[in-house]
């Protein structure tokens, strides 16, 4: 019979009621302070880790960085341990909201701009208590960062964004940080806008304020534009306008209105594409790689204007008709005069006087038309030569130069 009893007994232990788990956890809680963290004769260990779901609003103008990333939370609190028995898990899943019953980190986004918990369905929140007291605790979290950025090598830049979460009240006597072994992953098919994700850098950041030490945990990450979109936008556009602007040395010199409009349409083009190109770049104190291209690019262009002037001129220069020289007519000499003198009488003295001054006549100069056909033919090798050897030198110098702008 009382075999019979005991086995009884054991089949209800096996069989618990619903709420067996929640009061169990519950049971642990008792004598419990949320305030007092898990060790006061050492500090507590807090591993950290993310992962990157996805990046995206990466601005220039604004300088700071969009990113949904699951925030991952390891430490261990010997108050929280418990022995599995009777069918209790060495695992459970807390439920919602458990995270305010119990100690957990004080950490923050150091460069935060704003940043938010996701809600929809549940609340996206994950929290694990193991036997050994070691507690599991991740969150999805939307942030905006800001980001620092060195634009001399804009839109062929490398930038270095940064993502530094630090303890907000508990000092490094209470709690210490460190990375977790897969300390940031990311997914698979990740792709960002306009960039690519090079490399990430753990550092440590511990700061010194005036109320003590705090530990702090920064992870870089090396972002490098990608190209394409300017050159489709920026450079090739304006390189085919520079181009447009060199038709005006085969056009006839005589066609005076061609090429004075081929002229000014492609500077007036020139200066709507770079005014519309950097509209959404802050304004820096300092000079970009795309403000040398644009500047040269429009220098280009309104050489070629110039050039048309300066052959305009040698087309229509006149120079002063060559007039041969008549004799001199000496006082008191019986020789012929012209027509324009006469004969004036002052007293027993005969004196010769000019009545008129002839005026000076100018011609167009004769080898004039050849010297502006000489300009014009320099200029078409002259002005496709510079223009290459610019871009040669700018792409080599912004492209592959990595420690010119460090």
């Amino acid at each position: 019979m009382a075999v019979l009893m005991e086995c009884i007994d054991a089949k209800k232990e096996r069989k618990h009621p619903k709420n067996s788990t929640s009061e169990f956890v519950e049971s642990l809680l008792d004598n419990y302070d949320k305030l007092d963290p898990p060790r006061k004769d050492a500090s507590t260990r807090v591993e950290l880790g993310i992962y990157i779901n996805s990046f995206y609003s990466i601005s220039e103008q604004t300088m700071d960085y969009s990113v949904n990333i699951y925030l991952r939370q390891n430490w261990t609190d010997p108050r929280l341990q418990f022995t599995p028995a009777n069918g209790t898990p060495s695992m459970i899943k807390l439920e919602d909201g458990f995270w305010d019953k119990i100690w957990v980190p004080d950490v923050f986004f150091r460069n935060e701009k704003k940043a938010s918990f996701h809600h929809v369905t549940i609340p996206n929140r994950l929290m694990r208590l193991y036997s050994t007291g070691n507690v599991w605790y991740a969150s999805k979290i939307s942030a905006t960062l800001s980001c620092p950025m060195q634009l001399h090598k804009y839109p062929m830049d490398t930038q270095i964004c940064p993502m530094m979460l630090e303890s907000f009240g508990y000092t490094t006597d209470v709690i210490t940080f460190s990375w977790l072994k897969k300390a940031v992953a990311m997914e698979e098919n990740m792709t960002l806008p306009q960039f690519r994700l090079v490399d990430t850098q753990l550092e440590d950041c511990s700061q010194n304020y005036s109320t003590g030490s705090y530990p702090c945990l920064r992870v870089d990450f090396t972002l490098t534009r990608d190209i394409g979109f300017y050159m489709i936008q920026v450079y090739v556009p304006t390189i085919l306008l520079v181009i447009l602007s060199w038709v005006a040395f085969w056009i006839s010199i005589d066609a005076t209105p061609a090429r004075v409009s081929v002229g000014l349409l492609t500077v007036l083009s020139v200066t709507t594409r770079s005014t519309s190109s950097l509209a959404s770049v802050p304004r820096v104190s300092y000079i970009k790689a795309i403000d040398i291209w644009m500047a040269a690019c429009l220098l280009f262009v309104f050489a070629s204007l110039l050039e048309f002037a300066v052959v305009n001129v040698y087309s229509r220069r006149e120079i002063p008709k060559k007039i041969t020289e008549e004799p001199l007519l000496q006082q008191g000499t019986d020789v012929c005069i012209n027509m324009d003198e006469k004969w004036e009488e002052n007293g027993n003295t005969n004196k010769l006087k000019k009545k008129k001054k002839k005026k000076t006549e100018y011609v167009r100069d004769p080898l004039g038309r050849e010297k502006a056909q000489y300009v014009d033919k320099i200029s078409r090798t002259l002005f496709p030569a510079s223009f290459l050897l610019f871009g040669t030198v700018y792409f080599v110098v912004y492209v592959y130069c990595l420690s010119c702008f460090d």
